[in-house]
């Protein structure tokens, strides 16, 4: 009778076995649930090159050019308002493309490496803020383009937030998506 209880325990241990190292692989596999690898610079490098995105900035944490990352005045310039800005120190890293060379059409993409994801929500609303600020130009500037702005969208994938202020907008982040994976 021993032998038999030894059977169904053996197994029962080795498929616990089997389903922690698969849970534990699947915890740090990155992709869209945990931290991702992804080179934040290249991405937004392809989509501009893909899409002739060139009349821009790029903006990254990983340049340490004054005019290539993003100070406090651009940070509260872009992002933020007289009173409140976001708080970069819990992001781990970001690459921005924006595009002012036509003051009537609104380009931008970005990405957000989260530090920590319970901000990614606060950083959102800022995203949105810049969203519905430019929306608001509208009233005082009728020529400008609002297609790009009533398609933006932002979201997270993964540890990134990110958003798009564009006309291929679902086909760049189709884009993200992927290379974030």
């Amino acid at each position: 009778m021993q032998k038999v209880m030894k059977k169904p325990a053996c197994a029962l241990v080795i498929l616990t076995s089997l389903l922690f190292i698969c849970l534990l692989a699947a915890s740090c596999s990155g992709g869209a649930s945990g931290r991702s690898d992804a080179d934040l610079d290249k991405i937004v490098g392809q989509i501009t090159e893909k899409y002739g995105l060139t009349g821009g900035y790029t903006f990254s944490s990983s340049y340490t050019e004054l005019g290539k990352y993003l100070d406090e005045d651009l940070i509260q310039g872009f992002y933020g308002d007289a009173l409140s800005v976001p708080d970069f120190s819990k992001i781990s890293g970001y690459c921005v493309y924006i595009d002012q060379n036509d003051a009537n059409v609104i380009i931008d993409v970005g990405l957000f490496r989260m530090n920590d994801m319970s901000y990614s929500s606060t950083l959102k609303d800022y995203l949105k803020a810049r969203i519905l600020d430019k929306r608001e130009d509208y009233d005082e500037y009728p020529t400008i383009d609002i297609e790009t702005l009533d398609s933006a969208v932002i979201g997270d994938y993964g540890d990134i937030v990110y958003y798009v202020i564009a006309h291929q907008v679902d086909d760049i982040v189709k884009d993200i998506k992927e290379a974030i994976k």
